[in-house]
């Protein structure tokens, strides 16, 4: 009695020993297995110990000389028992009779057995009694370690899944928080393959085991996993696949595809981890893309307030469209930008478009917008237009001022798909943003027309020909200025009325019109006085020009009429200002009426007088 309480507490020191070892260090099976096996053959007369491990419906033994755990030895077929222990009877593998088979159990479930082979003068072996405190203690042993290794496993993982965590808070770019879903689930289950299946590819790299949703596939379990956001197991292969919902709190981002590289099934942990782990990278992920959309969102914002304060910075139109082109430009990379003003009717396209659309393929587009906007449309959006010259990407949105169509802007691009629509959503509040400014510019150019042009005449007003005269004084090297006046004009009016004078001076301006030239401008003056001024044309050919022009007018008039005209010229060489340019023309003219009308005079910068 004394031998086997000997024995029992002997042992159960031992066992305490590994216990308490197992959890103090990192415990594995193949390190328990040596420290029972030691314990054995130093204190019970033990020979030999083995350890056989169960894999499907076979044993394996474990060679120690490997050094690593689960290689194959020889199979083993095993009938399980429900004993604590049986004692071999016949010889199989390495064992032999007489040696103690020990069953090792997880709750109800068989993991194998542990051989002891005691040596042939062990007499604790032939006590029945020992034998089953033996095993039982063994037993003991291995579920303690078994689930100090599951928690550690456990722990472990979700050690990983709060570095995850906390990693995942940390990154707000999405191919960060998708390169550390793959990373931490490689780590932690390295007998599983991973592929993200994402909805879209925005802001995704290159790199990363990624595949994107295919709405027509026939692969139902896919398909039931993203519309129910529910896991899905899909077993009918050969390995087993599981889809998990990369869900946030605004809808499905993607899968999470996990198959194992064996025909080994997911267990229910597992399972369960990589859920929880698919469900806080689907939070990640929304948040990265809330993120990257949030800054996206304020760049854009920043974007039309700078260009609406640079609209309404006074910039004259050329330099409006210039900048407006350059912010289009940056903001969706067009391959064609267009300008298309209405003016009565008339589709015109504005200084800073693409040379492009004055071809005749880029009219077709034109015509093809326009014709969708006559009917009511807000705004053209085609990512896979047939259209030719090879664009297959259009935008268009209209440039609306009170309730009117004033014209659209429009962008082309030679790829399919080339803008998404949130790049339709910022060109629409670009160009809406926009309108107003373009529109007031527009209407400043008309009104600066009509405050340069004389209403009845058509030609330019008095104080523009002041400011080209004085603007080609400054880079011009020569000039010359002619003043005209209609003869016996309160004759005519007299005669025929005033209505008709009015029609003769119209004549008269519509007849100056046919001798512009390239830098030059025709005025009203005053009343029945006209301009004209011809920069950088030398003095004799300006009195050529004025010669003929007097001689023509009595054709070109409704009743005949006769002029008379003064010239004066300038010239680089000899500096002089433009009130005296005036006074020498407007002498000269005095000078033509005085000797008998119907004349040309002319006064150089010397004051030399030319009669014809």
């Amino acid at each position: 009695m004394d031998s086997l309480q000997l024995f029992m507490d002997r042992f159960k020191a031992g066992v305490f020993d590994i216990l308490a070892h197992s959890m103090s260090g990192e415990s594995s099976i193949r390190l328990w297995y040596r420290q029972l096996s030691a314990l054995l053959k130093e204190q019970f007369e033990v020979e030999e110990t083995f350890y056989f491990y169960k894999k499907g419906e076979h044993l394996y033994e474990y060679s120690e000389s490997l050094q690593q755990q689960e290689k194959f030895g020889q199979d083993i077929v095993y009938e399980a028992s429900t004993k604590p222990y049986y004692i071999l009877e016949h010889d199989e593998a390495s064992l032999k009779r007489g040696d103690i088979l020990i069953p090792c159990y997880e709750k109800s479930d068989l993991m194998g057995f542990i051989a002891i082979r005691p040596l042939p003068e062990a007499q604790w072996a032939k006590d029945p009694v020992m034998v089953t405190v033996l095993a039982c203690d063994t037993s003991v042993l291995y579920q303690n370690v078994r689930r100090m290794l599951i928690t550690a496993t456990e722990r472990k993982r979700y050690h990983e899944l709060f570095d995850v965590t906390k990693a995942f808070n940390s990154h707000m770019n999405v191919s960060q928080v998708l390169a550390k879903i793959i990373h931490s689930l490689e780590n932690t289950f390295p007998f599983y393959a991973f592929t993200l299946i994402l909805t879209d590819e925005q802001g995704v790299e290159k790199g990363l085991p990624i595949e994107y949703l295919d709405y027509q596939s026939d692969n139902e379990a896919l398909l039931h996993a993203f519309v129910s956001s529910e896991v899905t197991i899909d077993d009918q292969r050969a390995t087993t696949i599981m889809y998990s919902p990369l869900k946030g709190k605004q809808g499905v981002y993607g899968l999470l595809k996990t198959e194992g590289t064996t025909n080994k099934s997911l267990k229910k942990h597992e399972i369960e981890f990589i859920k929880v782990l698919s469900t806080t990278a689907g939070h990640a992920l929304e948040n990265a893309k809330l993120y990257m959309q949030s800054r996206q969102l304020i760049n854009d914002l920043k974007l039309i307030n700078d260009l609406s304060h640079e609209l309404n910075a006074n910039l004259n139109m050329k330099d409006m469209m210039s900048y407006l082109a350059d912010q289009i430009k940056k903001a969706l990379n067009p391959d064609e930008t267009g300008f298309i003003w209405v003016e009565s009717n008339d589709w015109r396209i504005v200084e800073g478009s693409s040379a492009f659309f004055s071809t005749e393929e880029g009219r077709i587009y034109i015509e093809n917008v326009k014709q969708q906007l006559l009917e009511g449309t807000d705004g053209v959006y085609m990512s896979d237009c047939e259209l030719e010259a090879g664009y297959h990407s259009l935008i268009a949105v209209p440039m609306i001022h009170h309730d009117q169509l004033k014209g659209f802007c429009i962008v082309l691009h030679r790829d399919s798909y080339a803008f998404t629509f949130e790049m339709y959503k910022l060109f629409k509040s670009i160009v809406h943003h926009s309108a107003l400014a373009l529109v007031n510019a527009m209407l400043r150019v008309e009104m600066q027309e009509m405050i340069n042009h004389d209403h009845m005449t058509g030609l330019y007003a008095r104080h523009y020909l002041d400011q080209y005269v004085e603007e080609s004084m400054e880079k011009d090297e020569k000039g010359v200025f002619i003043l005209i006046d209609i003869d016996d004009f309160k004759k005519v009016n007299d005669t025929f009325g005033h209505q008709k004078g009015d029609q003769v001076i119209i004549q008269l301006a519509k007849h100056l019109n046919s001798f512009n030239r390239d830098h030059s401008v025709c005025a009203r003056w005053g009343g029945e006085e006209l301009a004209m001024y011809f920069s950088n044309m030398p003095l004799h050919e300006g009195v050529a020009l004025t010669e003929e022009l007097r001689k023509t007018v009595q054709h070109a008039t409704d009743p005949e009429i006769t002029i008379s005209c003064g010239v004066s010229n300038w010239n680089r060489k000899k500096p002089d200002l433009m009130i005296n340019l005036v006074r020498r023309a407007d002498v000269a003219l005095y000078q033509a009426k005085n000797a008998g009308k119907n004349q040309v005079v002319c006064l150089k910068g010397d004051a030399d007088k030319i009669l014809h």
